[in-house]
């Protein structure tokens, strides 16, 4: 799975949890954002596109961004594009997002932990994106 992570929040939770040696499923790459408002669409869908399995995005506590109320659009944005993933056939629940702040290492970890068990009970996306095998009848 792909974390983007806040750098002002999630990312220095992330940080917290590595300091305070919480276990961490080592299934996950974590990705430092501007804000989580920055991660764009066609992003998060290449990354489901190349078989990354799920995507997570944490940003600050709403209403507790730097940047003027951004994560207020990332919700919005974020809950149209699982709707789109309901029109192509991709499980919603392959986009996480969760808002916190700096100082909850141990939500970090629930939240890595819930959304990795979510993926494992998932197909593998790579397994969605093979094309099928058509038959051919032959005379």
């Amino acid at each position: 799975m792909l974390v983007f992570a806040c750098k002002w929040c999630g990312f220095i939770a992330a940080d917290g949890a590595g300091r305070k040696r919480i276990p961490l499923t080592p299934h996950f790459r974590l990705i430092p954002v501007e804000c989580a408002a920055s991660v764009e669409p066609d992003v998060i869908i290449r990354a489901l596109a190349d078989g990354i399995d799920g995507i997570a995005i944490l940003g600050c506590h709403l209403g507790g961004c730097r940047y003027n109320q951004a994560n207020h659009m990332a919700v919005k944005r974020n809950e149209l594009l699982q709707d789109l993933f309901d029109i192509i056939g991709v499980d919603r629940r392959r986009l996480m997002v969760s808002w916190g702040t700096a100082h909850e290492p141990f939500q970090f970890e629930r939240d890595i932990h819930r959304f990795q068990q979510i993926l494992e009970k998932l197909p593998p996306m790579d397994h969605l994106l093979k094309p099928p095998k058509f038959q051919t009848n032959r005379l």
